[in-house]
């Protein structure tokens, strides 16, 4: 996933955070059809736990274009509409394909995105709000944002940081300002990093292997990370290694449901590294 769009909907939320919220009647399946072509994932934030807050006349729109090492560089903008009824409008630009036109301000925050739609799976609210409570409390409380389903309902709590894109699972409040407060520093807390969305799944398991085994936990101590021809992903280190990974999928068949409201008999994707090479660039 390449692309954000984020759209501040106050209200509760349904199983489906767009359809079924005050967005609903501004949002329809042809514009999240072209939004979904153009690679653009739409989410919605809210600040208040608990859906209590009050409309004053201002919401916030987001895009983000999140990064990939050794590829495209991220970017972050954003705008302000007085109502959802302007959304379509105002985003007509991205539905096209064209980016964000000079309504869009460049956004320099960051933004720490929790899942708290229990409508969609009971765990996300369960687990996401003490997170967003305590967060709220913390030094980073204005970058919070509760959001709807942003995958991994089993993982919850879930947290993203956006613009980096990168996803974190099973986290507590205080794992929560522990991973922030590594974030500050450049650092990635990789006892709960799940892995970045512009990289294909086995591409994340290779990255998420490869920092743990060598003990890189630095941002930007990976720079590239490609997939060979031959089915092997390479990562290229800061300090002049390279690694290749050779990584075998296969799909698990699921004891249990998957989610709270997940169907039985499905599968999970589970990776394993079957050998790997390190060597100075």
């Amino acid at each position: 996933m390449r692309a954000w769009l984020l759209i501040e909907v106050i209200g509760a939320w349904g199983k489906d955070a767009i359809g079924e919220s005050e967005l609903g009647p501004f949002a329809p399946h042809i514009w999240r059809d072209l939004m979904r072509r153009q690679g653009i994932r739409i989410i919605t934030i809210r600040r208040a736990v608990g859906h209590r807050e009050v409309h004053h006349g201002s919401l916030r729109l987001v895009h983000v274009v999140a990064p990939r090492p050794g590829g495209h560089a991220g970017s972050c903008h954003r705008r302000v509409i007085e109502d959802l009824h302007e959304v379509v409008h105002v985003t007509e630009s991205l539905a096209n394909g064209e980016g964000v036109d000079d309504e869009w301000a460049v956004d320099d925050g960051r933004y720490v995105l929790v899942c708290t739609n229990g409508r969609h799976d009971a765990c996300c609210a369960t687990f996401g709000r003490p997170v967003v409570r305590a967060l709220r409390e913390s030094r980073w409380a204005n970058q919070v944002w509760e959001c709807s389903h942003i995958g991994g309902d089993r993982f919850a709590a879930n947290l993203v940081l956006l613009p980096d894109s990168l996803y974190f699972g099973n986290v507590s409040p205080d794992s929560a300002t522990a991973l922030l407060a590594e974030h500050d520093e450049g650092r990635l807390d990789l006892s709960c990093f799940r892995g970045r969305s512009t990289l294909r799944l086995a591409e994340q398991f290779a990255e998420h292997h490869v920092r743990q085994q060598l003990g890189v936990s630095d941002l930007t101590g990976v720079t590239a990370v490609t997939t060979l021809p031959d089915g092997r992903v390479q990562i290229e280190l800061q300090d002049g290694r390279t690694a290749h990974v050779n990584v075998r999928r296969s799909d698990r068949p699921s004891p249990t449901r998957l989610t709270c409201k997940g169907k039985e008999g499905l599968a999970y994707p589970e990776f394993d590294v079957l050998d790997i090479d390190v060597a100075e660039r």
